[in-house]
């Protein structure tokens, strides 16, 4: 049976050549924080809906209801200035049911350090 997790939509910036870190709590449709340990959670980048090829994937980790997904600055600094869309996907222990965490647009802004 699934969980019915809440899907959040959220946007976020990211500064090219910078570590990228954020965590996201799993909520059931009532607002109540789920337990979510127990599956995995994959998640990536695209560029835009047309062409869904991922352009780079998250490094994610789960804590209870918390969902931590990152990206180095290596990573940050290879994505090119622009929009892109994201999503996290969990999956529970079982493998077959899958239930969208979160989802949103990203926003690569271009370096500002001077070398």
């Amino acid at each position: 049976m699934a969980l019915t997790i809440k899907k959040k939509v959220q946007n976020y910036t990211i500064d090219q050549g910078a570590t990228f870190e954020k965590t996201i709590g799993a909520e059931s449709s009532a607002s109540v924080a789920v337990t979510i340990s127990s599956g995995t959670v994959a998640g990536s980048i695209i560029k835009n809906f047309a062409y869904a090829t991922k352009v780079v994937d998250f490094t994610t980790s789960l804590t209870g209801a918390n969902c931590t997904f990152s990206l180095t600055a290596t990573q940050t600094t290879a994505l090119a200035e622009g929009k892109y869309y994201y999503s996290l996907t969990y999956t529970q222990s079982g493998g077959t049911i899958k239930e969208r965490l979160a989802e949103g647009l990203i926003t690569v802004e271009p370096s500002a350090e001077v070398t």
